[in-house]
């Protein structure tokens, strides 16, 4: 495969948008910084500005006053045409030209850029690949009303990734797949977005899918202001503000068990059953099996479903060891003792 660009920043500077015959901001002096590489999630109710936010980047609405800088450039040193080429986007029902093949959906910046045909064909089946749509030769010449909506949603990532911008946006992506194609679409697009490191501005309504995805997440409240901007389990664990904690809703507890795999407790806790953090007497009889990769909300669900008081966790087809539901109903922080975690 190619050799990928690096992501840009993203800095929003007293970003404000006003719309003609408004009394009030869309997005009111926002001050935000995505560092190259990261994957920020704008999250909030209707009237916050998330989509205006993201609109704002590639100048599909112009900023009232403030400024937008990728890299060092501000967006507004360019033509909205230029800028456009140098950015991905990516957005609900994946935007594809019904009448166009896939290939010439993926192809159509780089054609527009005047790379040549064999370049054209190289970078096309690279994206195939990454995206999980192979053998290359059976998806090229096939139009959008022939695949699924996953596999649509697929072409379109692999689209805005033609031209290898340094930066993405993504307008709910993933809002209509069905919730099995979802997930599986959204830890597609996580291996991409490790493998190709581009800053990427995600827009979402669903607050669990910004928790699976973001380094950071900015929360904005109506009237286009930042109520918060942090990493997912310290916005969990320390709302700024009541309308945050009311935004995360009652469930930020569990929603916080979603940061954590089975496997790092018990990895980080690993003693012998006899060691200071076990207790040898505790019978796993009934007890399920998770496997490590699997969320401690996840593993939850299971052990609850089961009416255990534990599960018994594997990792690659070997037993790894065990953990209770007590440390999976509050996970110590790195560090403390474990109750009932076994290895």
């Amino acid at each position: 495969m190619t050799q990928h660009s690096t992501g840009s920043s993203i800095t929003f500077d007293r970003a404000t948008k006003t719309y003609p015959g408004a009394a009030t901001p869309a997005l009111d002096a926002l001050d935000l910084e995505v560092a190259a590489g990261e994957l920020v999630c704008l999250v909030g109710p209707s009237g916050g500005g998330k989509t205006t936010a993201l609109q704002l980047v590639n100048r599909l609405v112009d900023l009232t006053s403030g400024d937008i800088r990728i890299g060092d450039r501000s967006i507004t040193d360019q033509s909205a045409i230029e800028l456009r080429r140098t950015i991905g986007y990516a957005i609900q029902q994946s935007g594809l030209f019904p009448h166009y093949t896939v290939a010439d959906n993926i192809a159509t910046v780089p054609a527009i850029l005047g790379w040549d045909k064999k370049r054209i064909r190289t970078r096309t089946a690279e994206l195939l690949e990454l995206v999980g749509l192979s053998p290359v030769e059976t998806w090229l010449p096939r139009y959008p009303a022939q695949l699924s909506g996953g596999q649509q949603q697929r072409v379109g990532i692999a689209r805005a990734l033609a031209a290898d911008p340094p930066v993405m946006l993504m307008d709910e992506p993933f809002g209509a797949l069905d919730p099995i194609t979802r997930v599986a679409v959204q830890d597609e697009f996580l291996a991409i977005h490790r493998a190709v490191g581009k800053t990427t501005l995600f827009v979402t309504h669903d607050i669990d899918e910004a928790i699976k995805m973001a380094d950071r997440i900015a929360i904005l409240k109506p009237g286009g202001k930042l109520a918060q901007f942090g990493a997912p389990a310290e916005v969990l664990s320390n709302p700024a503000d009541d309308f945050v904690a009311e935004f995360l809703g009652a469930e930020r507890g569990l929603k916080r068990l979603a940061l954590t795999t089975v496997g790092e407790i018990v990895t980080a806790g690993t003693t012998s059953p006899e060691g200071a953090g076990a207790d040898a007497s505790i019978t796993t009889a009934g007890w399920p099996d998770v496997e490590a990769t699997m969320t401690l909300r996840e593993a939850l669900s299971v052990v609850s479903a089961a009416r255990a008081e534990g599960a018994i966790v594997h990792a690659g087809g070997s037993r790894l060891g065990e953990v209770s539901l007590h440390d999976l109903i509050a996970p110590p922080a790195a560090g403390e003792d474990r109750e009932g975690v076994r290895a």
